[in-house]
């Protein structure tokens, strides 16, 4: 029955103070240190229905308030700020002493508070009053709003009948309007602001529970606050590990991932950290003697005085003894040298005596990290370098969020992952505009990052939670601003732009000035783009580009033959994307090109193309030729006086040999051959040759016939073993023709 109990008292203990934690890393500003200290007006219900529920049956609501608001001033550090308006005295905010020396006394005089009034709205302006007024000379501090209440406040409750409903809509909007004006001031300052609603709903009736799901919502809008509901003992013993996380800044979904691995060795506590802590506080909750503490070490360096309590707390005579007593001791340890962080390794907590292994396990460690970290966003160049120069994030920019863990109350001290399993232990992710992004660990820079494209917004809200399971949980909102798109335009340098085609290739370029918003781009930035530009025209004309400082020059050229080029009027399409997303300068132009006569335009093309005309004839000529196959035939020929002696006479072989530029040079006449009285002439045929008509008489014998009549009338094939005879009064010749 005892363990049952205690545990929902720590629930109890830790309640309040996680919930400040949880808002705190809820609303995290930019600044990478975590405030001095806390200030914190805390709304405390004593009415009479935490005592009493309808028919006047007695519950515990008000013990265990009085016990959770007692660990509250035992957990909060002494340059902390506390002051409680409580219910009973609305107009009156009580200031908590906490130092050391005093803290006790005033969880004893809190122990003894015994209230039993109404539920007054008062208390709740009183609160948000104080805070007004501090956020002046305390800007860089957190502050917090806590409303712990079992009920509805009177001024909202249409049950009370001396309200109307004008009455009840006139209180209400008077309240949030109060509590958005606290939220608008916090946030101009720049201060850290927290407000939490912890509405106890165990006892309140169905149209109470209504009028309190209205007053939640209103709640979280005005103010962006949290709400944090006790149904009852089963759903506060549920949510327990959920709160005791909360109270470390931790997730509390993932509690099991990460601790200080706590080792007992006789009479000391020895526990490990790879990250820096702000503070170690041990919570024994034991009905049995607490035990004492004597030394703490910090990576085997004793700091004095670095411990401070124990803080004992206990819950209030019971009237009605409905359940037994609870008690516990809170004990903090800190280094109080340099900037106060418990630098990250491993620490010692001894005792004056071993510890039995009940009051070892009545023993809870909590460790608050010394953790913050800074988000940073650069821009990728398209040569894949990187530039934090806010003057070219634009829409559409390819950019790089970077996350780099720091240690806080310190000077932007990175701290170092590279030993550590990042991957299991932590989820780094971020929001843009509503999207998603998990940033994955890069051991080479030491952070995390996330690629992604910049949104079509000049404001982009940013949100970046870092969870380090099971023992840090931050979110950071942020925002990027984007710059709008740049203006691109074309200027051309001349109105109008004409020149004669056959001056062309020498005529002076058109030149174009590049334009960003209104001012002439620079040359540094116009050679970054000019490998992107573009000129196109429908028209046939060749086109050459070339830049020359901040300008682009573009010469039209002619194509060949010269003819082929367009005239008239030539449209010139130029597009110069510009080094930015969603840049684009688009213009035309028109170009004049103007014609020329005929004579020059064509003349020269036409005598080219004649003397081609001729040259190619030549050659089909030379091509085409006759000509003897001079290796293959021949003419064996003999001469006698007499006829009867022809056959008997001394032959002689004659070749077809000619003179080489007759051969090669003089096209389409076949090539001839004078042998003896006859002249023969080459035919397509390599295996004949033609007897010209010329050398043909009508005496003539071919193939053993005379010619006669026949003689003179055209060329007369011969072909191999073919005789030929010549006779004449003293001379006779015999030609036979040889084909190998």
């Amino acid at each position: 029955m005892i363990g049952k109990y205690k545990l929902l008292v720590i629930m109890q203990t830790l309640l309040i103070f996680s919930i400040c934690i949880f808002a705190s890393a809820a609303e995290a500003k930019s600044d990478s240190n975590i405030p001095k200290n806390k200030i914190v007006a805390l709304v405390y219900d004593d009415s009479g229905s935490m005592w009493e529920q309808s028919g006047n049956v007695p519950i515990d609501n008000w013990k265990y308030a009085n016990y959770a608001l007692q660990s509250f001033v035992a957990l909060l550090e002494k340059q902390d700020h506390l002051k409680v308006v409580s219910m009973s005295a609305p107009t009156v905010p009580e200031p908590i002493e906490l130092e050391e020396r005093l803290r006790q006394h005033e969880i004893n005089q809190i122990r003894a508070w015994t209230g039993k009034r109404s539920t007054p709205l008062e208390s709740l302006h009183t609160a948000i009053n104080e805070l007004k007024k501090a956020v002046d000379s305390n800007k860089n501090s957190d502050f917090w709003l806590i409303v712990l209440t079992d009920g509805i406040f009177n001024e909202l409750n249409h049950h009370e009948q001396k309200l109307t409903m004008g009455q009840i809509e006139e209180n209400k909007s008077g309240l949030f309007k109060s509590l958005r004006e606290l939220k608008e001031k916090m946030d101009q300052t720049g201060a850290s602001f927290n407000s939490t609603l912890i509405p106890i709903e165990s006892y309140l009736s169905s149209d109470e529970l209504e009028i309190m799901a209205d007053f939640k919502r209103q709640w979280t809008e005005s103010s962006a606050g949290n709400v944090l509901v006790s149904n009852g003992e089963q759903d506060i013993i549920q949510r327990i590990n959920e709160v005791a996380a909360l109270m470390t800044n931790r997730d509390p979904s993932e509690q099991e991932k990460f601790d200080l691995h706590p080792v007992w060795d006789g009479s000391q506590l020895v526990l490990e950290s790879p990250f820096p802590l702000r503070r170690i506080t041990l919570i024994e909750q034991s009905a049995v003697e607490n035990a004492s503490f004597k030394e703490f070490y910090m990576n085997n360096q004793r700091i004095e005085q670095g411990m401070e309590g124990p803080y004992k707390v206990i819950t209030p005579d019971d009237p009605a003894k409905l359940h037994p007593p609870i008690q516990g001791t809170f004990t903090h340890f800190k280094n109080v040298i340099g900037d106060g962080v418990i630098e990250r390794g491993t620490y010692k907590i001894i005792f004056d005596k071993p510890l039995l292994e009940e009051q070892q396990k009545s023993i809870k460690i909590l460790a608050e990290p010394a953790i913050d970290f800074k988000v940073d966003f650069k821009k990728k160049n398209g040569d894949g370098k990187l530039t934090s120069d806010p003057e070219v994030f634009f829409a559409g920019s390819k950019m790089r969020l970077e996350a780099t863990l720091l240690k806080s109350e310190s000077n932007d001290e990175e701290i170092d992952l590279r030993d550590i399993d990042v991957k299991s232990l932590f989820e780094v992710e971020a929001e843009i505009d509503e999207v998603k992004l998990r940033l994955k660990y890069d051991s080479k820079v030491n952070k995390f990052i996330g690629d992604f494209t910049s949104p079509q917004k000049q404001e982009i809200p940013i949100n970046v939670k870092v969870n380090i399971k099971g023992f840090y949980q931050k979110v950071k909102e942020s925002s990027l601003q984007v710059n709008p798109t740049r203006k691109l335009s074309l200027v051309a340098n001349t109105d109008t732009w004409s020149t004669p085609l056959d001056e062309l290739n020498e005529a002076d370029p058109f030149v174009i000035t590049p334009m960003v918003n209104g001012e002439e781009m620079t040359s540094e930035e116009l050679k970054k783009v000019f490998n992107k530009l573009k000129i196109e025209t429908s028209s046939y004309i060749k086109i050459e580009k070339e830049q020359k400082g901040n300008q682009i020059y573009i010469y039209p050229k002619s194509l060949t033959p010269i003819f082929r080029t367009s005239v008239g009027d030539i449209p010139l399409h130029v597009t110069l994307p510009g080094q930015y997303p969603n840049e684009i300068a688009k213009e035309s132009f028109t170009l004049k090109i103007v014609d020329i006569s005929f004579l020059d335009k064509y003349g020269v093309y036409v005598l080219k193309a004649l003397l081609w005309l001729a040259l190619l004839v030549y050659i089909i000529g030379i091509i085409i030729k006759p000509r003897f196959d001079k290796n293959r035939i021949s003419i064996e020929f003999k001469q006698s006086r007499k006829r009867e002696r022809l056959r008997d006479a001394r032959g002689m072989t004659e070749d077809f040999h000619t003179n080489w530029v007759n051969r090669w040079l003089v096209p389409y006449l076949a090539e001839k051959k004078s042998i003896g009285d006859l002249t023969f002439k080459a035919d397509r045929k390599k295996d004949r040759v033609l007897l010209v008509k010329e050398s043909q008489d009508s005496n003539l014998v071919v193939r053993h016939e005379k010619l006669e009549g026949r003689s003179k009338k055209a060329d007369i094939p011969i072909y191999h073993n073919d005789e030929i005879q010549i006779e004449r009064s003293n001379d006779h010749s015999i030609y036979i023709f040889k084909s190998h």
